[in-house]
């Protein structure tokens, strides 16, 4: 996690090189989180003409943090949703014990109601 926080912080160093100030606050510097639209694809600062390899660390580094980002997201929807079927199947087999049990003891109830008394 130490790791990808390094690179999080890393990304945004570079991106904020590169990114012109917001109108009217020379000052201010957008942050990676500002630049990024949610589930939308990142618009990158375009660097300097003369910079190419600049371009070429970004354009990699974009995809790094963008495959990092796609794996951890999957990871942590799988451990979630298998967490939600398993609690979800409980739920079902109780309510189908219940069920069957009712079930059951209907159709004895029945049974014993139409035999006639001894």
């Amino acid at each position: 996690m130490s790791d990808e926080r390094d690179l999080l912080g890393a990304v945004d160093a570079l991106l904020n090189r590169h990114a012109a100030p917001r109108p009217g606050d020379e000052e201010a510097v957008p942050t990676l989180t500002e630049l990024i639209a949610p589930g939308a694809r990142a618009a990158l600062p375009e660097p300097p003409a003369s910079d190419a390899f600049a371009r070429e660390i970004v354009a990699e580094v974009v995809a790094e943090v963008e495959a990092r980002l796609a794996r951890d997201l999957e990871r942590r929807l799988t451990q979630h949703l298998v967490a939600e079927v398993q609690a979800a199947v409980v739920a079902a087999l109780g309510d189908l014990r219940q069920d069957v049990a009712n079930a059951v003891g209907d159709a004895v109830a029945d049974a014993l109601s139409r035999r006639p008394p001894r």
